[in-house]
């Protein structure tokens, strides 16, 4: 029998300087967030209340939908397609309401709190396939099995990131199921311009209108408290209340000149190339 012997600390000090260097290597492999804690329980609980709120969802099987959707946890975090996520999409497909369809960029949490629940709007956050992956992320790990809790790529690190191929389904789907009118709320007060040239509206979304299925679009122009569009500028009262915007004896000062400056902005030309870009879906 070995006898207990002790080793003073600065000897192992070496060993243990590699073991939390080789952790902390490993952590920050990659620049986005690691897989979201409790995943599986937040998209059955998301799938399991969509149910409640939608007639239409209540038939679907959410142990099924998440059973397709986890099939890119076994997948390396780099080489997930959106097509790997088709069977998902078909096992969590809805109709959407006709000129209920609302796109946007760069105004997500806006989009959200106009939507109400689908009551106003339904953007692609309010479908059940959106709803179950919002503001949620997840990949394997690079080299061994199991979700990486640490980290998880973004397209700074690869294109075929698990999250960014979800939304490219996704919003594939949802352009091709948006019908009547439809509705795109831009950051006007974004610095880059409201209408990005490059992003999933502009590559995904608008490539995969259905022609013969919209009757026309409504484009929508937000400032961040100001606005041509009163009802979502009192949507942004609720949270500002003391903006001079907000006054209601400047509301239809404000109104005109915010309508006004949309032609006088930086970003004029990219919201002239969204027009184009659109209307080259009526062409086609």
């Amino acid at each position: 029998m070995a006898a207990w012997g002790w080793t003073p600390w600065w000897l192992l000090l070496p060993q243990l300087l590699g073991c939390c260097c080789a952790g902390a290597a490993g952590g920050g492999r990659w620049s986005g967030e690691g897989t979201s804690p409790n995943l599986q329980s937040i998209f059955l609980g998301r799938c399991a209340d969509y149910q409640l709120l939608s007639p239409e969802a209540r038939t679907k099987n959410c142990t099924a939908i998440w059973e397709a959707f986890k099939v890119v946890l076994d997948k390396d975090p780099c080489s997930v397609l959106p097509s790997d996520y088709d069977l998902f999409i078909n096992l969590s497909w809805h109709s959407i309401p006709r000129d209920k369809s609302l796109f946007w960029e760069n105004n997500h949490l806006l989009v959200m709190s106009y939507s109400e629940n689908s009551r106003r709007f339904m953007p692609l956050c309010d479908v059940l396939y959106g709803r179950v992956g919002d503001f949620l992320s997840w990949c394997r790990q690079e080299n061994a099995s199991g979700p990486d809790y640490q980290s998880c790529p973004t397209s700074e690190d690869c294109e075929n990131n698990p999250v960014d191929s979800y939304w490219k389904r996704a919003s594939i789907q949802y352009s091709r199921d948006s019908s009547g009118v439809v509705y795109v709320m831009l950051n006007g007060s974004e610095p880059l311009g409201a209408y990005p040239t490059k992003g999933y509206f502009a590559d995904y979304e608008i490539p995969h209108f259905q022609k013969d299925k919209i009757t026309r679009f409504e484009v929508w122009v937000m400032h961040e408290i100001g606005g041509p569009y009163i009802p979502v500028k009192l949507l942004q009262c609720v949270d500002h209340s003391t903006h001079p915007d907000c006054a209601l004896n400047s509301a239809v000062a404000s109104t005109q000149r915010e309508i006004s400056s949309l032609y006088t902005e930086p970003s004029a030309s990219l919201i002239i190339s969204l027009l184009v870009a659109l209307a080259s879906v009526a062409q086609m």
